[in-house]
């Protein structure tokens, strides 16, 4: 498989919007809210509802240990807070605060935006829902269940 592959030039593709717009979106959502990106992101995994850390460190591709400091680092500034649940004292949850429900809500339009403006303009919703499959399959398949892509996605018999 060469560079002139075609999967190999759409997973580079992909490479690259992460790389470029992805920083983009983040540079735009910390200067107009003062939110950094990965702050944003955590506000985002547990604004429906407390997460594992250990879950939490694997959504946000981060090792154990720097999900842990980032947390604290949240939890000192009041957007989040960790509990250990009575039934099972082996489990640490990072839990949304009201502060970080405020900042979530603050800040969803500025990243909803962001990405309009330098993605989604960009592509119609049917390639939309291309991506979307191609990303839910590839992520299932490799055993990696990540909301909201993966939802509903039922992975075809090989």
């Amino acid at each position: 498989m060469g560079m002139d592959n075609p999967k190999w030039v759409a997973f580079y593709g992909m490479l690259q919007v992460d790389a470029h717009i992805v920083d983009r979106v983040g540079q735009r959502m910390e200067r107009e809210t003062g939110l950094p990106p990965a702050w944003y992101e955590v506000l985002a995994q547990i604004h429906k509802g407390p997460c594992r850390m250990g879950e939490l460190a694997e959504s946000l591709v981060l090792s154990r240990g720097g999900a842990t400091r980032l947390i604290a680092r949240m939890e000192e500034d009041g957007l989040v807070e960790r509990e250990i649940p009575k039934e099972d004292r082996r489990a640490t949850y990072a839990r949304i605060t009201d502060k970080g429900a405020e900042a979530f809500d603050r800040a969803t339009p500025v990243h909803m935006a962001a990405v309009e403006e330098l993605f989604s303009q960009y592509i119609s919703d049917e390639e939309a829902a291309v991506l979307r499959t191609v990303y839910a399959r590839v992520l299932l398949r490799n055993g990696i269940d990540c909301a909201p892509v993966t939802d509903g996605y039922e992975l075809e018999a090989q």
